[in-house]
């Protein structure tokens, strides 16, 4: 099966008064047909950035580097016009942003920020515009559509914004859907009701789509295939069900132990000591070392590449070619 969208050595940074920040570091990944992938890690590790970098929705001081390459439907969407480039951003390849609280704007309806999408696409205009808005709230669940068209964000819940958004975003019919981070703000109910959503209208639509999240108990009822961040690169590529179960990379198992269990009591739930570095100011070598319990010499002087382990399955830890000092 051919990939929709191909990623290869994508590299974002910033000029900062500190240095440059490599945000993204030559992350190359696929995303297939009807496929739902999963970029997971902690706050600072990239997973927004790469989702932004995609739809060149960097601004300066960020630069996308000239490498970097995003490959849909045989156009490298780094190549293009920028007029090219809005045709298929929005229509084509949608993305639901982080904060609905911030992402919407305050001054305008709801009606109005979604029939925007709908003529600048030239999809439909008018009354035409208007009844497939309310169709699109009707489509995402959002109760009396007809009257809630007209009603300005902080009239609605942050479930209801949320909900905007993927109507927003599902206005065009997209083949492509980036959701950023969809269920951060909402309580746990909320959060399932959207995500339950989400797959929903994944399934009818015939959609492929990247989640974006730092929480690994949604990664693993939703998505196909994850994608882990840490310090900017992708450190483990897998199956969803082979990932959990057995990580290979002592970054994912540690995010998996820190998870709260059901099943079981403890008097302190696991932590990953330290915090994410800067960005301008990654650590030499692999750049989890500084966190890693298993961390010896090499893995502080020389950099793992990213490495096939098996079907479909990549590390990036040197611990590949040492698995007896897991166990030590």
């Amino acid at each position: 099966m051919n990939p929709i969208l191909t990623v290869r050595h994508l590299t974002t940074t910033f000029a900062t008064e500190q240095g440059i920040a490599r945000a993204v570091d030559d992350v190359s990944f696929q995303l297939y047909q009807g496929e739902t992938l999963g970029i997971v890690g902690e706050s600072g590790s990239g997973k927004t950035v790469t989702a932004l970098s995609l739809l060149r929705l960097i601004d300066r001081p960020g630069r996308i580097s000239v490498e970097s390459v995003v490959e849909y439907q045989g156009n490298d969407l780094m190549r293009l016009s920028p007029r090219a480039l809005r045709e298929i951003r929005g229509a084509e390849i949608a993305m639901v942003f982080q904060e609905p609280t911030t992402s919407l704007n305050p001054v305008l309806t709801v009606g109005t920020q979604i029939t925007e999408t709908l003529r600048a696409h030239q999809i439909a205009s008018g009354r035409t515009a208007r009844d497939r808005a309310v169709d699109l709230l009707n489509l995402v669940g959002l109760p009396d559509p007809q009257k809630r068209i007209g009603d300005y964000p902080h009239q609605l819940s942050g479930g209801m914004q949320q909900r905007v958004l993927i109507a927003i975003a599902l206005s065009c019919s997209p083949r492509v859907l980036i959701a950023d981070e969809p269920t951060t703000a909402l309580d746990v109910t909320i959060q399932a009701q959207i995500l339950e959503l989400l797959l929903d209208l994944k399934q009818r639509l015939g959609m492929s789509m990247i989640l974006i999240t730092h929480d690994l108990g949604i990664v693993a009822g939703v998505t196909d295939r994850v994608a882990v961040m840490y310090g900017g690169q992708l450190v483990e590529q897998s199956p969803m069900r082979a990932l959990f179960r057995e990580p290979a990379h002592p970054y994912t198992g540690a995010l998996m132990r820190s998870v709260p269990r059901l099943d079981r009591l403890v008097e302190r739930l696991n932590t990953i000591p330290g915090a994410v570095p800067p960005a301008h100011a990654w650590p030499t070598g692999c750049r989890f070392h500084p966190r890693c319990p298993h961390a010896w010499d090499q893995c502080q002087s020389e950099m793992p590449t990213l490495t096939p382990t098996g079907p479909e399955h990549s590390v990036r830890c040197w611990l590949t070619d040492e698995p007896e000092r897991r166990r030590t």
